[in-house]
């Protein structure tokens, strides 16, 4: 065999970040600071004062690359 093959479900392409918080099991503050130092990939805001939506696709695809 040469190639191995991994077959992944994402529930939703974006979740809040308390959703995040909740699924991983991480604080939401950590989670709060992982968003400022670039550990957690979100989807950009169009307001200033908008939600924080983690971009699922995007962290997999990261952990995909990173492993």
């Amino acid at each position: 065999m040469t190639g191995v093959t991994i077959n992944m479900n994402v529930a939703a392409p974006y979740i809040s970040l308390k959703e995040y918080s909740r699924i991983t099991g991480i604080p939401f503050e950590t989670c709060r600071l992982m968003v400022r130092d670039g550990r957690i990939i979100v989807r950009p805001k169009e307001l200033a004062g908008g939600k924080v939506e983690v971009n699922m696709i995007a962290m997999l695809k990261d952990a995909i690359a990173n492993s």
